[in-house]
């Protein structure tokens, strides 16, 4: 932990025991990137108090230079959020859950960092089958973005609009950086953080030189691919993919409760386990 950090890991104690003391909250949370042991020298301090009754209003305080942000909840959004790790139901002809926790992900990730304080230290609020729950529809919310990032950069490159193509592929590369972080376990934090987080450096942006084939686009169909396969296994023996005619052209895989389907645009073709295997044995044969 950085000095910064730890200042702020410091206010963050002193702030809980007199948020706690004077019966304010009955619980207070650290949450965001600090809670991760990341801060830098302008960073602020995100606590949360749980609050019975009638939620205060607080403002925002200033300890030693640095900016406390509180905000107050009620014990009964928490519960809301946590029944919302505890299943994955999105089906692919009712997206309504899907929706609503898209809705919500930024609050299910300070809930996915949230410590508490107790006992002069701070504690996980999550136990691990709701972190695990996390994991599955952060995965699953990045590469819905992955795929509305893949659809505007196949009609880019179509049209032959480099300069937007390369902006595009930045932006897909940053989620593809977020969704394997979310695959490994990890919160997704802003994306300032993501460098720290990643098992490995940002790679350069994607290079559509060879749009005409559209090889390209393969790493990020198995980057995609993979980061699902980890957080829903198939051992289905490897099947014959559906016949797609151009395998490549921004096709990616989507995982639902119902089961897998491989996505570009509007079309999405239902797939087994094992020609999900195989489509990505389609995919890897450039050797990457």
């Amino acid at each position: 932990m950085n000095p910064s950090a730890r200042l702020r890991r410091e206010i963050a104690d002193r702030v809980a025991q007199a948020l706690l003391a004077s019966g304010e909250a009955r619980e207070v949370w650290l949450e965001g990137a600090l809670a991760c042991g990341f801060a830098h020298a302008a960073s602020d301090i995100d606590l949360r108090g749980i609050v019975d009754g009638a939620l205060p209003a607080w403002e925002s305080r200033i300890v030693n230079g640095v900016r406390v942000d509180l905000q107050a909840t009620a014990p009964q959004r928490t519960e809301e959020l946590r029944h919302l790790l505890r299943s994955f139901d999105v089906r692919r002809d009712d997206l309504g859950s899907f929706r609503r926790v898209r809705a919500s992900m930024h609050d299910l990730m300070c809930l996915r960092t949230a410590l508490s304080y107790g006992s002069g230290r701070w504690h996980p609020v999550l136990d691990p089958e709701e972190r695990q729950g996390y994991r599955r529809w952060a995965v699953a919310d990045q590469a819905e973005v992955a795929a509305s990032l893949a659809e505007d950069l196949t009609g880019l490159v179509e049209d032959g609009l480099a300069e937007p193509t390369g902006v595009v592929c930045r932006k897909l590369e940053t989620c593809l950086t977020a969704l394997e972080c979310a695959a490994a376990g990890h919160p997704v934090l802003g994306d300032k953080w993501l460098p720290l987080l990643a098992d490995a450096p940002f790679r350069p942006p994607i290079d559509p030189a060879r749009a005409e084939t559209w090889e390209w686009f393969r790493p990020v169909q198995r980057r995609v691919t993979r980061a699902l396969l980890s957080c829903w296994p198939v051992d289905d023996p490897v099947q014959k993919p559906p016949n797609l005619v151009a395998p490549d052209a921004g096709w990616l895989p989507q995982r639902y409760a119902d089961g897998w389907f491989l996505r570009r645009s509007d079309v999405h073709i239902p797939i087994t386990g094992g020609q999900l295997l195989g489509w990505l044995s389609t995919v890897s044969t450039d050797g990457a």
